[in-house]
C-alpha cells in the first residue's frame, strides 16, 4: 500500500495531489492527476510533508489529507 496527500483550497474549494515538496523553497508543486502526485511508501513520511508544509504557512490556504494511492 502507498499513500498520497491531497490538498483542498480552503477558499475555493479547489482540490489536488502534492506532486513535489520542495523542502529549501518551502512550498509544493501540485498536480490534479493522482497517477503523478508524490508516493509515500509509509503513512509517518506524507506526515511529516504536510507537517512542513503547514509549518512553511501553506497550510494558511489549504487543508492536507493522507489518502491511500
Amino acid at each position: 500500500m502507498s499513500f498520497n496527500v491531497k490538498w483542498t483550497n480552503k477558499f475555493s474549494g479547489e482540490s489536488g495531489f502534492v506532486g513535489k515538496v520542495f523542502k529549501s523553497k518551502g512550498y509544493f508543486e501540485n498536480t490534479y492527476d493522482q497517477n503523478a502526485a508524490k508516493k509515500y511508501r509509509y503513512r509517518p513520511e506524507a506526515e511529516r510533508d504536510i507537517e512542513f508544509l503547514n509549518s512553511a504557512g501553506e497550510g494558511d490556504n489549504n487543508n492536507f489529507e493522507i489518502i491511500e494511492a
